[in-house]
C-alpha cells in the first residue's frame, strides 16, 4: 500500500513537472494605440459672398442739368404764347414744375429724372400745340382747311387730360406736322401766283419806263422781288409770298403813277402845241399887216440856242433784270416742279 502511494505521488510530480515545462512564457505587455479610422472631410457650408458696400449714386448734377432744360422748355412755351392759348394747362404744368423743383431742393442727390423729364415734355407739348394753333389761325385767314389737321389739334386737348407728358408731346407734334404740311402746300400755291403776278406787274412798269421816272421806288421793288426769290429757294415760303406780293403792288403802283403822269404831260404838250399853233397863226396875220424890221429887243435870233442840248440816256438801260440770277432761276425751277406736283398731291389727298 505504501509502495502504491509512493508510485502515485511520483507520477503526480512527473505530470506536474511536464505541465510546468509546456506552459509558454508570458510576453511582456505592450501598449498599442487603437486604430484611428479617418472620417471623410465634411463639406464646408457655402459662406455668403461679402459684397462691398457701394455708396449711393449722387444725381445732383444730373438733376441740375435737367432742371435747366425744363426752364428752357418753359420759356419756349411762354414765347409760343402758351399762356394765351392754353392758360389752364400751362398753370397746372407750372404748379407741377414747382413741386418737382421743391422735391429736388429737399433731396438733391436723389434721382428725380423721371419727373423732370415729364415736366420738359409737357412744356414742349404746350409750345408745339400753341404753334399749331397759330398756324390754324393763319390758315383760316387764308382759307386753308384740313379735317385731319383740325382733328389732330383737337385730340391734344383730350390727351392732355391724362397728364402724361410724353403722350401730350406726341400729339402736339402730330398737330403741328399736319398744319405745317397744310400751310406749306397752300402757301406754295399762293407764292407761285404772286410771283407770276409780280413779273407781269414789272413788265407793265417797264413799259412806261418806270425805272427812269421813279428810279428809287423801281429799284426798291426789284430788290424786294429778288429777296422773295431767295426766301422761296430757302423754303421760307410765307416770306417769299409776302415779298412777291409787295413787289407786285409796288410795280403796279409805279405803272399807274407813271402812266398818269405821262398822260398828264402828253395833254400838257398837246395844249402847248395848240397854243403855239394859234400863236403862229396870229403872228403870220400880224406880220402881214405890220411886218417887223431889224432886230427887236426881247426876240432872239432865228439860230439862237435857247436850251442846252440834252443827251437822253437809253431808258432801257434803267430796266433791272430780276430773272437771270441764280436764285431767280432756282425759284422758277421750283415753281415749275411744284406746279407739276400739285395734281399728284391733290390726288393723294383725296
Amino acid at each position: 500500500m505504501k509502495k502504491y502511494l509512493l508510485t502515485v505521488t511520483a507520477f503526480a510530480m512527473i505530470i506536474s513537472f511536464m505541465s510546468c515545462g509546456s506552459t509558454p512564457t508570458a510576453e511582456p505587455e505592450v501598449d498599442v494605440a487603437p486604430a484611428v479610422v479617418e472620417e471623410p472631410p465634411k463639406e464646408e457650408e457655402p459662406q455668403p459672398e461679402v459684397v462691398p458696400e457701394v455708396p449711393a449714386e449722387d444725381f445732383s448734377e444730373k438733376n441740375k442739368a435737367l432742371l435747366e432744360k425744363a426752364e428752357k422748355a418753359r420759356q419756349e412755351a411762354i414765347d409760343a404764347d402758351a399762356q394765351t392759348y392754353y392758360p389752364d394747362l400751362f398753370a397746372a404744368t407750372d404748379t407741377y414744375y414747382a413741386e418737382v423743383k421743391d422735391g429736388v431742393e429737399k433731396e438733391p442727390s436723389k434721382d428725380h429724372s423721371d419727373r423732370i423729364e415729364d415736366v420738359i415734355a409737357k412744356f414742349n407739348s404746350l409750345a408745339k400745340a400753341s404753334e399749331a394753333r397759330k398756324m390754324k389761325e393763319r390758315a383760316d385767314e387764308l382759307g386753308f382747311s384740313d379735317a385731319d389737321a383740325e382733328k389732330a389739334l383737337a385730340d391734344y386737348d383730350t390727351v392732355s387730360q391724362n397728364g402724361v407728358g410724353k403722350d401730350m408731346l406726341d400729339q402736339a407734334e402730330k398737330a403741328l406736322a399736319a398744319y405745317s404740311a397744310l400751310f406749306l402746300q397752300n402757301m406754295t400755291r399762293l407764292a407761285q401766283t404772286e410771283r407770276a403776278a409780280a413779273l407781269d406787274a414789272k413788265k407793265q412798269a417797264d413799259s412806261v419806263k418806270a425805272g427812269v421816272a421813279k428810279k428809287a421806288e423801281y429799284t426798291a421793288a426789284s430788290d424786294t422781288f429778288k429777296k422773295a426769290d431767295s426766301s422761296y429757294v430757302t423754303k421760307d415760303i410765307e416770306g417769299a409770298y409776302k415779298g412777291y406780293k409787295s413787289a407786285k403792288e409796288t410795280f403796279l403802283k409805279l405803272y399807274e403813277t407813271v402812266s398818269a403822269n405821262r398822260a398828264a404831260a402828253q395833254a400838257a404838250i398837246e395844249r402847248a402845241k395848240k397854243r403855239v399853233a394859234e400863236a403862229e397863226t396870229y403872228s403870220v396875220e400880224a406880220d402881214s399887216i405890220a411886218p417887223l424890221e431889224g432886230e427887236v429887243a426881247g426876240i432872239e435870233k432865228e439860230d439862237a440856242v435857247l436850251l442846252e442840248e440834252d443827251n437822253f440816256a437809253n431808258p432801257d438801260d434803267a430796266v433791272i433784270d430780276v430773272e437771270s440770277s441764280e436764285d431767280a432761276k432756282t425759284a422758277a425751277a421750283l415753281d415749275e416742279q411744284a406746279t407739276e406736283a400739285a395734281p399728284v398731291a391733290e390726288g393723294e389727298a383725296k
